[in-house]
């Protein structure tokens, strides 16, 4: 299949070629021939690497306990929404993963836990944070009520 598409381009390319060498097209046509054999390039170069098994993803921590929790990550969402990565989604997930956690493997890890217990679809901040901002927030307001209610006096 991949030697009868790298042939195939191979003759539009000639027949362009002659068309073109007889002046009878346009270089606006000449432009976008050059970018739709790009495209098709492109194209064969994802499908060699798919029958070829070129691609895979990389973990971003080669630690054991990082890719043990990747695995119950892939599992939980395998069995949880009936749902598999393509490649390059699992790739942007762990990039995900990656800026969420600031490239720190333990938060990361963390992350991903939280996620599985709370039955999340995605990875978001670790609510430990967002309940110490919760905490700031709630104590500036009794405080704020607390001066309001000493002003007028109750």
């Amino acid at each position: 299949m991949i030697s009868e598409y790298v042939k195939a381009v191979g003759q539009l390319q000639e027949l362009f070629q002659v068309l073109a060498d007889e002046g009878k097209i346009t270089e606006s046509q000449a432009n976008s021939y050059n970018q739709y054999q790009k495209v098709l390039i492109n194209f064969h170069s994802w499908v060699r690497n798919q029958t070829e098994g070129d691609l895979k993803v990389e973990l971003p921590w080669n630690e054991p306990q990082f890719s043990q929790c990747w695995k119950l990550w892939m599992d939980y969402k395998k069995q949880q929404f009936q749902f598999t990565y393509k490649l390059i989604g699992e790739q942007g997930a762990l990039k995900d993963l990656v800026e969420l956690s600031g490239g720190n493997m333990e938060k990361a890890i963390a992350i991903v836990h939280q996620s599985i217990r709370k039955g999340w679809k995605s990875f978001y901040e670790l609510q430990e944070q967002n309940s110490i901002t919760k905490n700031l927030v709630d104590k500036r307001q009794v405080d704020y009520k607390n001066h309001l209610m000493n002003r007028l006096g109750f």
